[in-house]
């Protein structure tokens, strides 16, 4: 078998490390499997491991997303500007539909849920991971134009060829929203997306020393986007920090400009941010913005607790990334973060999204038993190890020969 996986989405974070280590496990359990991996040059700046994993894996960067020169980045805007960008000769959905046609037996695509789908003779499956364009969370995220194209495309993706996604609940948002579709998504659950899971307490003392890091700290492992709900994590935090034993901890943030923050203090409306002349004045909050894997995993190894506040996702990545290191989680009580109770057993402190309060109060709870939370942690490495991304590739793999044949 022969597979173009197209990886064509800067997506980074979560997602690009899923694409990593799929590929990583195709690879693992299938011995004569070939894979050009084609990938955004942004993307292969978050997971340059991709180029080590195997001698039947070829990456391939996709020419349309290399940064322009200055002169071809003038004449792209000019374009755009007279709303004929999508007829220009660099257009990667282009790019992939001239590299890929009739050369593969399928062509896999670990971002369907953002972009188009691509005309292709041959068997296609996407991965559908959210309906996140579908709400607006009081930022706009996506463009009418995006939105409106996307309705389109989902249909599309979903009504011809086989799809997949990572937790129930978003086959419920799926008929949701496109009740009369044929075909819908095909469950799979994922595994954790760490690189370095089995790091050493001594490697990972040796990054907090390099960091400065010699404090207690909770992390949230999120970009900016105002589904990810910071907001109330940060007024969250002031209450908690207000309470007794708790005036040492520091909130860590990381993900895409996280760093906007930098060094704050947390307050009840959010986080006041500390100028140049203000630095040397006590913090509770650092932005250290996106952080190499190594670097990533060592922090939620060593948290206290790792948070996720989110009012919206497809499942809760970061917590299963505490979980494969038995860190205690305290995560939102929302439909697909309960799924990992009812598909793995993992044990978990949760919390009300909207209300700083509950979050405060479900923290502080968590925080002074925490020999039930580090017993919490250590059912839920247990529960992780039990489904390994052996299983996750073995199940992607019988799609892909439902869809070849």
């Amino acid at each position: 078998m022969k597979i173009a996986y197209v990886d064509n989405l800067p997506v980074g974070g979560g997602l690009s490390r899923f694409s990593l280590l799929l590929c990583k496990n195709l690879i693992k359990n299938h011995p004569t499997l070939q894979i050009d991996y084609f990938v955004h040059a942004e993307n292969l700046k978050h997971i340059p491991e991709i180029n080590k994993i195997s001698e039947r894996v070829t990456v391939k960067v996709l020419k349309t997303t290399i940064p322009n020169n200055l002169i071809i980045g003038l004449i792209k805007r000019g374009i755009k500007k007279i709303k004929i960008d999508k007829f220009f000769i660099y257009n990667t959905i282009i790019e992939i539909e001239k590299k890929i046609n009739n050369k593969y037996d399928l062509a896999y695509f670990p971002s369907a849920h953002m972009m188009q789908r691509p005309k292709l003779n041959i068997p296609i499956v996407g991965t559908l991971h959210d309906f996140n364009w579908h709400y607006f969370f009081g930022r706009q995220i996506f463009s009418g134009e995006f939105l409106e194209m996307m309705n389109v495309e989902i249909l599309k993706w979903m009504n011809n060829g086989l799809t997949i996604c990572s937790s129930k609940d978003v086959v419920d948002e799926a008929r949701k929203f496109y009740p009369n579709c044929n075909y819908f998504p095909i469950v799979i659950p994922i595994a954790p997306v760490i690189l370095n899971s089995s790091i050493s307490n001594e490697r990972a003392n040796e990054i907090l020393n390099e960091l400065n890091i010699n404090f207690p700290y909770i992390i949230f492992p999120g970009n900016f986007f105002p589904h990810k709900n910071h907001l109330n994590l940060f007024s969250a935090f002031s209450l908690l920090k207000q309470r007794k034993g708790f005036e040492d901890f520091k909130l860590i943030l990381t993900g895409i400009n996280s760093e906007q923050v930098k060094r704050g203090v947390a307050e009840l409306r959010g986080v006041r941010l500390l100028l140049k002349d203000e630095l040397n004045q006590n913090y509770d909050v650092i932005g250290m913005g996106y952080q190499p894997n190594e670097i990533i995993d060592v922090l939620i190894k060593k948290a206290r607790i790792l948070v996720s506040p989110s009012i919206y996702e497809a499942i809760c990545t970061p917590a299963m990334d505490a979980w494969n290191f038995a860190t205690p989680t305290a995560i939102s009580d929302i439909p697909p973060f309960r799924e990992h109770e009812t598909t793995w057993g993992i044990k978990s402190a949760f919390f009300n999204p909207m209300d700083p309060y509950n979050i405060a109060d479900v923290l502080e709870n968590y925080l002074n038993n925490y020999e039930k939370a580090l017993d919490d942690g250590k059912i839920s490495k247990f529960k992780m190890f039990e489904y390994s991304w052996d299983k996750v590739a073995q199940a992607y793999l019988e799609v892909f020969k439902k869809a070849i044949v």
